[in-house]
């Protein structure tokens, strides 16, 4: 069984380690994402961080790279390395993460960085249209490699929800009706305001198990491509 971690306990040790790495280039480090927040799932979620800095050098990898290798087993993830430009020019290719870092972060080292940044509806519609349908073709393929085995299949389906959870929020805040941080509010919201079902996701957020997996898929596949559709629908402006 996986250990259990606490985000809390090794945040701050984790973020001032990685700040140090990057010295008098570093602007920021952020703990982002469900951790500190009730969506945390201690038996599977990461630790997640983003750096921002100025510049970032290959020596810098080559360090953050030995700081992971020693907190790679605390469920820390590799950390979202930002150069300071990233912040401006490239809003446009990841806004779905942008949106995500501003509503649920804590700066542990530098200056807040993210939340003013100007994210545009277009380029939210446009990255929830490409993951919906590049994840919903990657679903597929993934179960025709999977088949047979109902305990992957499970965590195929546990793990995949993140990204669609983050299509649905993008989806609402292109609406005007903000991002949603909790998984069961986000997937309620978004069936309220699409007029859609989506029973397993509806699970998945509650942390429920699903069911009788092989045929509990066949609909979570049905309710991802039910979303990519209203992605593909969106108003492009």
């Amino acid at each position: 069984m996986p250990r259990r971690i606490t985000p809390e306990r090794i945040a701050s040790e984790a973020g001032a380690e990685l700040a140090e790495a990057f010295g008098s280039a570093l602007r920021t480090v952020v703990l982002y994402g469900s951790a500190g927040h009730p969506d945390f799932r201690p038996e599977r979620s990461d630790v997640n961080l983003a750096v921002v800095a100025d510049p970032i050098s290959f020596a810098h990898l080559q360090r953050v790279a030995q700081w992971y290798a020693r907190w790679r087993s605390e469920r820390v993830a590799a950390p979202l390395l930002l150069a300071a430009s990233d912040l401006t020019r490239s809003l446009d290719v990841f806004p779905l993460e942008m949106l995500d870092i501003q509503a649920r972060h804590r700066t542990l080292v530098g200056a807040e960085t993210f939340r003013h940044l100007a994210i545009t509806r277009a380029a939210v519609r446009l990255e929830c249209e490409r993951e919906a349908k590049g994840k919903l073709v990657r679903l597929r393929a993934l179960y025709l490699e999977l088949a047979g085995s109902i305990l992957d299949l499970r965590e195929l389906m546990i793990d995949s929800r993140k990204t669609f959870l983050h299509v649905m929020r993008g989806l609402l805040w292109a609406r005007g009706l903000g991002w949603e941080t909790r998984e069961t509010a986000a997937v309620a919201a978004f069936t309220r305001t699409f007029a859609c079902a989506l029973p397993v996701l509806e699970l998945l957020a509650g942390k429920r198990d699903p069911g009788a997996v092989e045929s509990r898929f066949g609909e979570y596949v049905a309710e991802i491509e039910a979303i990519a559709a209203l992605a593909d629908a969106a108003p492009h402006a």
